[in-house]
């Protein structure tokens, strides 16, 4: 520190430094908490320490491409000591889950839904009694939507037991008409070094036609059984092993040009209905059944981009001008502050070396302007075309320069936005999520999140991989005579090779209706009659479909959720919310799944102290991290002000210190 320094300004800066180290202190002591995994079987943290289960069954139901992943896990405490640990277990996106339970003296007790507020609650006084219990919870983050892919949930274990849980959720299965895939997460090996006990993946399916060929490419040894032609099963099983790899199912069916499955089900009479359809193409299309498309590729080149995410994009950009197809065009804009442009108007494929050789001129810059790189993007389409106009968006930041609030940002797109555009997005680390998120939802596209220090190649690659062969575009749904609501997704967005549109809603009254798609396949229009969809009227009729009501609760709520992280919460939208959480049985960040053993036997205990190994800081239970973290924030705070006092005292009486 300078000499110079008044006694004020060194009494400051000693301040801050306290401050700093503080901050320091504490960001290590989060450190410590682990992150939770990216794709594995469900495990438990014990400690810092991913944990296999002794027992891991997994039981599926396919019923008409809707999947039933039924997960029963036996986990042991082999300490001498209770503990409080994190349950984890991966579960799609796209998924809804639909129960979770503990087997407690002999019988399943399953979770109840509260309000966040009376779970934690519940879940405090198990804990402090000694009592069996679970807590699971989501959140929202600043403006964030949390895209992760595991379920998470604390469980307290007595020392030296062991613990029986069950994680049911469904999902509407991915694939083309014909082909349908079914994936479990089971690789774990990059986590942890055991092995599970016991390991059963059985695999039902019923179908209502045809199932041609079946086959898992992952697990060959898998047993195969076939009852008849609509009905198969699949049992792969295996004794202490530590998978390398995830189960997949594939199985083909014979079918139409664009296949529509569908689902209805009233929960009771009088009640309104709900409904889900699956829409997806065929195996393969001819060129002609390609739709041509012009493309604008935005990249952000602003200072945070430096180094090796930069050459990666770069590399990623050029990868895709290779692939596109013929009859594409295309032009690509790259930002900081500014908005640079290889071309005022789009250009066809002749021109992609020019491209490249542009793309390799430029370097990062400052800001990061995103209300700009995106309005420019808008003004390249053509309307004089009767094709798509694809938008793909690329940062690593949040808005620093123009517009730079998220309901600014899109209220701006909205209005410069025409209807043959559709903007597709990607994010790079610190992003903001909901932004990217609802620009795509908003606009007939999809949302990519990556982590700043993976290898960004790949991934990019591979979404550009799924959306660079529409064969259907701006589709519409005609439901005959039944009133429907409530919709998701709206605006319905275009259908790829590979891919597939799942709708869902609400319906007043039944009936045996004619549901029509209707579509675009290069400025040609295209029609299709899938005939007799029930619409069930009572509610005694097809009980088998009695999860379609929580996949269209998802849907809404995520929908509520992105607008709430977007314009901030209001008492209304936490009202329908907590609502929807509590009646659908939901996780939602205002609701969550509570369990506690309902005959508790134990006496009220106090958590053991390890006996053994390195010292660290790590409490399973968040809250208790919380007050710890805020415990020893005071105690550091309280020495640091205690210092700062004598050395201000020292520095106003000098005389009185000096020797």
């Amino acid at each position: 520190m300078s000499p110079y320094h008044s006694p004020h300004t060194r009494s400051l800066l000693s301040t801050k430094h306290l401050a700093l180290s503080t901050i320091f202190l504490l960001s290590l002591l989060l450190g410590l908490i682990p992150p939770t995994p990216a794709r594995a079987d469900g495990m438990l943290m014990i400690e810092g320490v991913y944990r296999q289960p002794a027992i891991s069954h997994i039981n599926v139901t396919i019923e008409n491409k809707i999947a039933t992943t039924v997960v029963e896990q036996t986990f042991r405490n082999t300490l001498d000591k209770d503990i409080q640990a994190i349950y984890v277990a991966p579960v799609p996106t796209s998924a809804t889950i639909t129960s979770f339970a503990q087997y407690i003296d002999g019988q399943w007790q399953e979770a109840e839904i509260k309000t966040a507020d009376d779970a934690n609650k519940i879940y405090a006084t198990a804990v402090a009694t000694g009592e069996a219990a679970a807590i699971t919870s989501a959140s929202i983050n600043n403006s964030t939507i949390d895209p992760s892919m595991t379920f998470q949930t604390r469980l307290n274990l007595a020392a030296s037991s062991e613990r029986k849980v069950r994680l049911i959720y469904t999902e509407v299965l991915t694939g083309q008409v014909g082909l349908t895939r079914y994936v479990y997460p089971l690789n774990s090996s990059n986590l942890s070094d055991e092995p599970i006990g016991d390991l059963l993946v059985s695999v039902t399916i019923n179908e209502n036609s045809e199932i041609r060929a079946i086959y898992s490419p992952s697990h060959q040894d898998a047993e195969i059984e076939r009852a008849d032609d609509d009905h198969a099963s699949v049992v792969y099983r295996a004794q202490n092993v530590n998978p390398a790899q995830d189960f997949e199912l594939v199985y083909t069916q014979s079918a139409d040009k664009f296949g529509l499955n569908a689902a209805t089900f009233r929960e009771k009479d009088g009640e309104d209905g709900y409904f889900v359809l699956v829409a997806a193409p065929q195996l393969k299309a001819e060129k002609s059944e390609v739709v041509q498309k012009d493309f604008v590729f935005i990249l952000d080149r602003s200072g945070s981009m430096q180094g090796s995410k930069f050459e990666q994009a770069r590399k990623s950009l050029k990868r895709i001008l290779d692939n596109l197809n013929t009859g594409d065009r295309f032009t690509i804009l790259s930002f900081d502050d500014t908005v640079m442009s290889f071309s005022s108007t789009l250009v066809s494929l002749d021109k992609r070396d020019d491209a490249k050789r542009w793309v390799e001129s430029f370097n990062t810059g400052s800001g990061t302007n995103i209300s700009d790189a995106l309005l420019a993007g808008l003004q390249t389409v053509d309307q004089t075309a009767n094709r798509p106009h694809i938008v793909v968006f690329l940062t690593d930041g949040q808005a620093t320069n123009g517009i730079t609030d998220t309901a600014g940002i899109l209220t701006a797109v909205r209005e410069k936005i025409r209807p043959q555009s559709r903007i597709y997005t990607i994010g790079i680390g610190d992003v903001n999520q909901a932004l990217l998120d609802a620009l795509a939802q908003e606009n007939r596209g999809r949302s990519l999140f990556l982590t700043p220090t993976e290898d960004l190649e790949k991934p990019i690659s591979n979404y550009y991989g799924t959306i660079d062969n529409p064969v259907l575009v701006d589709l519409a749904l005609d439901f005959g005579g039944i009133e429907v609501y409530d919709v998701y997704p709206s605006p319905l967005p275009d259908m790829f090779l590979g891919g597939q549109v799942v709708v869902t809603g609400r319906y007043k009254k039944g009936g045996k209706v004619n549901v029509t798609l209707t579509g675009n396949i290069n400025g040609q229009p295209y029609t299709s009659t899938y005939k007799d969809i029930l619409f069930v009227d009572k509610s005694a009729e097809a009980k088998a479909n009695a999860y379609v009501p929580r996949l269209w609760a998802q849907q809404k709520v995520d929908s509520l959720v992105r607008t709430i992280a977007i314009n901030g919460p209001t008492q209304a939208l936490i009202d329908q919310v907590t609502d929807l959480g509590l009646r659908y049985k939901i996780v939602t960040p205002y609701t969550s799944f509570v369990v506690t053993d309902k005959n508790p036997k134990q006496q009220p205990k106090s958590p053991g102290i390890p006996k053994t190994g390195l010292p660290f800081l790590y409490v399973d239970d968040f809250r208790t991290v919380n007050t710890a973290l805020m415990l020893l924030g005071g105690l550091l705070l309280t020495f640091g002000l205690v210092g700062m006092i004598i050395r201000t005292r020292r520095i106003a009486h000098p005389s009185s210190t000096a020797q």
